[in-house]
């Protein structure tokens, strides 16, 4: 992974202060840029979790040391470095936790598991185990994702169908070049482009949007990396449902703009995520959030062939719950074969009021 893979140029010429904007709005956005460490650390340990840091080598001081963070509804989530080799001593993080390095290496332990995270490995840490970055190298920033525990362990008893009465261990290591490590990045690059962009924010709806965008990047962390429940996750216990499948479809298409984890659908059909995804295979030969993409896909283009000289394609895409709306463009033209504005522009020129001149 580089940096770009974050939507950003390379981390050592662009301006920082582009990678996490957080919306003006939010009272929870944090930004320190300092070359005092002992500022640093008491930002850094107010917006994630009371740590011993300290510099190593000489001078022992920060170089350019550098946070960008924001609270979130089941996230925090920023982007940290340190311009200068640290060790960090966080303890028992209590909760879950995600480091994506964007650029260099950092050593990092979690009870007995350790892992070198670099761009292409990130490191996941479990509460209820000692955790320490004994080497966060000088060249190394990170994204820093701080996961409410009660939010994970809600979204997995959704995708289970069944509450959660332990604590989830999960391998430390991830793969961000694997098929599943690779989804999951680019989740949270939609994610990260999302905050980057205030505009767009305002214009989609901050909670509701972002509330998806941070439950999806749970979910999707709990379905593709391996943890203690994987077992579970992957094995379907219920019996056929057919009405499972018929549950997910009228609600669907009852809110067709609303946006669903796949731990939401399992709760509306009833079943376990893996069952559900199972049933939709048998059914329609793909899963439950490919059939729900094709639908409101669907929609999509029902408006923009209704469309008018004021019709915008964002507002449109936007409103039946595409939240990037690169990928909804590439999508669409893969489906139909042109893009969204080609074809509002085939309704527009077609339109009775267009072809009168009126």
């Amino acid at each position: 992974m580089n940096d770009k893979v974050l939507g950003h140029a390379d981390d050592r010429r662009s301006d920082s202060r582009r990678v996490l904007a957080p919306a003006p709005q939010s009272p929870a956005a944090l930004r320190c840029v300092t070359s005092d460490i002992d500022e640093f650390t008491d930002s850094l340990n107010s917006v994630f979790y009371p740590a011993h840091v300290k510099l190593v080598g000489s001078p022992a001081r920060a170089s350019q040391a550098e946070l960008s963070a924001v609270r979130l509804n089941h996230l925090t989530i920023g982007r940290a470095r340190f311009g200068s080799e640290a060790q960090v001593d966080p303890g028992d993080l209590g909760t879950y936790h995600v480091n994506v390095p964007i650029s260099g290496t950092v050593f990092s332990q979690c009870g007995d598991q350790q892992v070198i995270a670099t761009p292409e490995r990130a490191a996941i840490f479990t509460p209820n185990e000692h955790t320490v970055l004994p080497h966060w190298h000088a060249d190394a920033t990170q994204i820093c994702i701080k996961i409410h525990r009660a939010s994970l362990e809600a979204e997995l008893a959704n995708i289970l169908g069944r509450p959660i009465d332990k604590r989830i261990r999960f391998e430390m290591a991830m793969d961000l070049t694997s098929p599943a490590g690779a989804r999951w990045l680019s989740m949270l690059k939609i994610l990260l482009d999302t905050l980057d962009d205030p505009d767009t924010l305002v214009t989609t709806g901050l909670p509701a949007h972002i509330d998806y965008l941070e439950r999806a990047l749970i979910a999707g962390l709990l379905v593709r990396q391996p943890h203690s429940l994987t077992a579970q996750v992957n094995t379907p216990l219920e019996p056929s449902n057919p009405q499972a499948v018929q549950r997910v479809i009228d609600h669907v298409e009852s809110f067709p703009g609303s946006q669903f984890t796949v731990g939401d659908l399992a709760a509306i059909a009833g079943v376990g995520a893996r069952q559900l995804q199972n049933l939709f295979h048998e059914q329609f030969g793909m899963s439950p959030t490919t059939y729900i993409r094709h639908i409101r896909l669907d929609g999509v283009r029902a408006d923009l062939l209704r469309g008018n000289d004021s019709t915008k394609v964002s507002n449109v895409a936007f409103s039946w719950g595409f939240n990037h709306l690169g990928r909804f463009a590439s999508q669409y033209e893969q489906k139909f074969g042109e893009t969204p504005s080609q074809t509002l522009r085939t309704a527009v020129r077609s339109s009775p009021r267009t072809r009168t001149g009126a």
